[in-house]
């Protein structure tokens, strides 16, 4: 590369430095990843609800219809699977932080710069562009606002640290992201408590079916 060239690739650097409309600089550090883990919780917290109303649904039926063996046997089981999502969930976001740290030697930093027509991204030394098609949702925790891509991957961009208001950022990313159906940004800041508030849910229903289920089977056979 010669000095002309080299000259020329400088200038386009800041050049593109200085077109940047948003940007968003920080530390991932700890706190900061468990946070963006919010979002791992969002499908979680779905399925807990769904396996909720359903086993209280298969409960109740079979009460009434006097099969007894089936709440003792299904009840239990389901609850223990979805126990162990959970603590699958919590293990798998610890493991990913411990992972990226020694992958990088450090808590790396994240740089992400929005322009008119792409997001270009500097984790440490490596930098990407992503363009606004590929954004397919939008999600928000107390502390980024996250931009869905294939492959379940997320951009990462940290509210304080903003060139700009949150809400004029999120107006400009909905204008822009037109693939995304749900124009709506997604919270997930409680995803893990409602998680674990209906994991308990289910856990309880099931119990209290499994004793009501026995109780009626011994009241039946006396």
């Amino acid at each position: 590369m010669n000095e002309n060239n080299a000259n020329i690739n400088i200038e386009n650097e800041n050049e593109e430095v200085k077109n940047a409309i948003y940007s968003s600089k920080f530390l991932m550090n700890k706190d900061l990843y468990y946070d963006f883990c919010s979002v791992s919780y969002n499908r979680t917290k779905k399925v807990f609800l769904i396996f909720f109303c359903l086993v209280a649904y298969l409960i109740g039926i079979n009460l009434l219809v006097g099969n007894y063996d089936i709440v003792v046997g299904f009840g239990p089981f389901i609850s223990f699977l979805m126990i162990l999502i959970y603590f699958r969930t919590k293990k798998t976001i610890k493991i990913g932080y411990e992972r990226v740290v020694i992958s990088a030697g450090k808590e790396s930093t994240l740089h992400y710069e929005l322009f008119e027509d792409k997001i270009v991204s500097h984790i440490d030394e490596l930098k990407r562009e992503y363009f606004y098609h590929q954004i397919t949702k939008f999600f928000e925790t107390k502390n980024f606002i996250l931009l869905h891509l294939q492959y379940n991957l997320h951009i990462t961009i940290e509210k304080s640290s903003l060139n700009a208001s949150v809400d004029e950022v999120k107006s400009f990313l909905m204008n822009k992201c037109t693939l995304v159906k749900k124009k709506k940004f997604i919270n997930c800041s409680n995803d893990k408590k409602w998680s674990l508030v209906f994991l308990i849910s289910l856990i309880v229903v099931s119990l209290i079916g499994t004793v009501v289920a026995l109780l009626l089977k011994i009241n039946s056979i006396l």
